[in-house]
């Protein structure tokens, strides 16, 4: 009788130069690929008018009047476009090509415990949303500092003009850190608990039972990417403009 095998860690399915790569990572690394792969037909292709090219355009144009709506300052939209647009796309792309038929529990590899998956959602994977979550989280301190300055930055965390505005500076800090956590865990569970999901339905009732539960993670993982899109713009947003923050010097 097959065996259902669910695992919260995930596997390595192949070794490159002593370094052992997961499934996950794996899977990532084709998600840049196709998306990289995307961007520069687009970017060579830009002058034509054809359909591919066209939707790109519209997707961008799309998230920069989401940023828009968001920020309310076109130019601080222009700088943080390229984050916001890349882990939007990158995390909906992850989040939809597990859904792709015959991607899940169809291609293993043979390791010494047994049968692994070759391929496996990314961001079923703690260490990959913890990676999202510390780049961006690194991103906004930077666009922080360019909005405030050097000084003025340092001052959101170290005020010595008084203890109260001393005793504030150390939770900004502590809720910088919580931002990690709470960005990584967020998407992690929410991406997880669906591939369980259709796993375990595919598994007991395979064929037509798991097209409605399909379509429903469509739209969670849409929604989660935009949720982590939409939470980026909106602590951008704050750093860049907390009140009381002097410019203490330029970057």
């Amino acid at each position: 009788m097959t065996m259902l095998n669910i695992s919260l860690q995930n596997e390595y399915v192949f070794t490159i130069f002593g370094l052992n790569i997961s499934n996950t990572f794996f899977t990532a690394v084709i998600v840049t690929l196709l998306l990289s792969a995307l961007a520069y037909y687009c970017f060579r292709n830009l002058p034509k008018k054809n359909f591919v090219v066209e939707a790109f355009r519209v997707v961008v144009y799309e998230i920069l009047t989401f940023i828009d709506s968001v920020t309310g300052d076109r130019e601080l939209s222009k700088r943080i476009l390229p984050l916001v647009g890349t882990l939007f796309l990158f995390i909906v792309s992850a989040n939809l090509i597990a859904l792709i038929p015959g991607f899940l529990g169809s291609f293993y590899v043979m390791r010494s415990g047994g049968e692994v998956p070759l391929l496996r959602s990314p961001n079923s994977d703690l260490t990959i949303t913890s990676a999202l979550a510390l780049f961006t989280v690194v991103a906004m301190q930077i666009f922080s500092v360019r909005a405030h300055g050097v000084l003025g930055y340092i001052k959101r965390f170290i005020d010595l003009s008084g203890p109260i505005k001393l005793f504030t500076g150390f939770f900004e800090l502590l809720s910088e850190i919580t931002r990690i956590i709470s960005f990584s865990f967020r998407l992690f569970g929410n991406i997880f608990a669906g591939e369980i999901l259709l796993l375990v339905i595919a598994f007991l009732v395979p064929y037509i039972i798991p097209v409605p539960f399909m379509i429903m993670e469509v739209f969670v993982g849409v929604i989660q990417a935009f949720v982590f899109a939409m939470l980026s713009i909106t602590f951008t947003k704050i750093d860049t403009n907390s009140s009381g923050t002097a410019k203490g010097g330029v970057l």
